[in-house]
């Protein structure tokens, strides 16, 4: 079983043509697809899963011009441990379905409150195995939340240019639970303090380009300002979060990392990589987590 049954070649042909139309790579358009297929089938396993994280930017808010290949999954409540386990066997079994291989299941286990699911599958266009990561956690309960509607590439060409999907396939578009942006915008922040507090730059500056697309769609008001306290309360029930404690001011530590170029060096090498725009670290950080220093919405 594989994720495009027997519609190996017009599944072809169709991302080829998305990916030629839309200026992307042939594996991204793919990757996409294949996200959007499995969280279709994620959306039906439980009513409190929530779609949240940097995947969710550009598959449902439309924010983020840059590759995802995380998918991360929480809860709305505490789960028990039964919904945990059927959220597990769950996920193993869609995986399966759409024809992916399961890499790393000894790894995983459902009393885990955190759990990385490594998928490979063989590509249509390349013969190098290729990952889906899905992320689940319930260290906190993931909220607001709000039903949007989750995107693909080939779903937005198609509605964009007005086209009949040759193919049935409910997974270009649908709508499932969404942390709101404004929690995930409060999350990186607290998660770019948690990575220079503990000295772990690699591979996480993708949340200075993050930071920078969400800024001019977040309201620092008042509400804002309450949802910034609750998050940080929850963020210390979880030991991988020690920004959120009393002793540190998050003003001080967004600073420290602007006056050290914290994150320039793997943003440099890594992040402008990933995205589909020109912008580069300075850009980033002048129009990120500078601007939010000055809000002081943060501060202590």
């Amino acid at each position: 079983m594989n994720w495009y049954n027997d519609d190996k070649d017009k599944w072809k042909e169709i991302i080829e043509t998305v990916s030629n139309e839309i200026g992307k790579d042939l594996i991204v358009v793919e990757k996409d697809m294949i996200q959007s297929i499995f969280l279709y089938d994620i959306s039906h396993i439980n009513q409190n899963l929530v779609f949240k994280g940097g995947t969710s930017l550009s598959k449902a808010f439309g924010l983020i011009n840059r590759f995802s290949e995380d998918i991360d999954i929480s809860m709305d409540k505490d789960p028990t441990e039964s919904e945990k386990k059927s959220i597990k066997m769950a996920i193993e079994e869609d995986g399966r379905k759409i024809g992916l291989n399961l890499d790393n299941s000894s790894d995983i286990k459902s009393r885990y409150d955190y759990n990385k699911y490594v998928f490979s599958f063989n590509s249509l266009f390349t013969d190098i195995p290729q990952e889906i990561i899905i992320e689940t956690s319930f260290y906190q309960t993931s909220y607001p939340i709000e039903k949007y509607n989750v995107t693909s590439l080939v779903g937005k060409f198609c509605e964009k240019n007005n086209i009949e999907f040759p193919l049935n396939c409910d997974a270009l578009s649908f709508e499932m639970p969404v942390q709101s942006l404004q929690r995930t915008f409060i999350d990186k922040i607290f998660a770019i303090c948690d990575y220079y507090i503990e000295n772990m730059c690699d591979r996480y500056s993708r949340h200075l380009y993050d930071v920078c697309k969400i800024y001019e769609h977040i309201s620092f008001d008042d509400s804002f300002k309450e949802l910034v306290s609750k998050v940080r309360k929850d963020r210390l029930k979880s030991k991988n979060n020690p920004s959120a404690k009393s002793e540190y001011n998050i003003n001080d530590l967004l600073n420290e990392i602007i006056d050290k170029k914290f994150f320039e060096k793997d943003y440099n090498k890594l992040t402008t990589n990933l995205l589909y725009e020109d912008i580069d670290y300075n850009f980033a950080i002048t129009y990120g987590i500078k601007r939010v220093i000055q809000t002081d919405v943060f501060a202590n």
